[in-house]
């Protein structure tokens, strides 16, 4: 995790037009980075991604990756993401099979996205699901997610719902 000093300065804020508040998008990107590449490496993923949702739009705000598939700022329908499972039930899911067949192939999005492993975390603001951190290979995974492995992903994007909340939104919004 980052030291305070390391945050100092950062500038740049993403304004939340349905919410009206504003987040320190470097501040936000920066931990994301940093919480996506622990995550990755912890969980033997390739891709670990923070989304933000709105309405039917899937934005990435960071991506760590192997593969360079996606990148920061793309925007995707929800409805052609595994996200939108999460979104709207506002659980954690985590796969890595389906109806006891290894993998996701029998997913409705494997034929567009092949993964074969998904686990995501809602991130919540306001009580409402701002969006996801999630993380998918598109390679078996030796074995289900550990309940520790939930345990993370899910205290995580609870640390990206704080950054959300934080002190420094308020004083984005009102100024010093």
């Amino acid at each position: 995790m980052f030291a305070p000093r390391a945050l100092r300065g950062l500038s740049g804020l993403l304004v939340d037009k349905k919410n009206g508040c504003a987040v320190n998008l470097q501040k936000l990107k920066t931990l994301s980075q940093a919480w996506l590449e622990e995550g990755r490496q912890r969980l033997s993923m390739s891709m670990g991604i923070v989304s933000r949702i709105e309405g039917d739009r899937y934005e990435i705000v960071a991506v760590s990756s192997r593969t360079g598939v996606f990148v920061a700022g793309e925007v995707f329908p929800l409805m052609n993401t595994y996200c939108r499972a999460v979104y709207e039930r506002k659980v954690t899911i985590a796969l890595t099979e389906i109806d006891g067949v290894r993998g996701l192939r029998l997913h409705p999005l494997y034929e567009t996205l092949p993964l074969e492993a998904y686990i995501s975390a809602p991130i919540f603001h306001e009580s409402k699901v701002w969006g996801t951190f999630n993380f998918s290979c598109m390679e078996h995974r030796d074995q289900p997610f550990s309940d520790a492995d939930i345990r993370w992903v899910n205290g995580t994007s609870h640390q990206i719902s704080e950054v959300l909340s934080g002190p420094d939104v308020a004083n984005a919004v009102t100024g010093p």
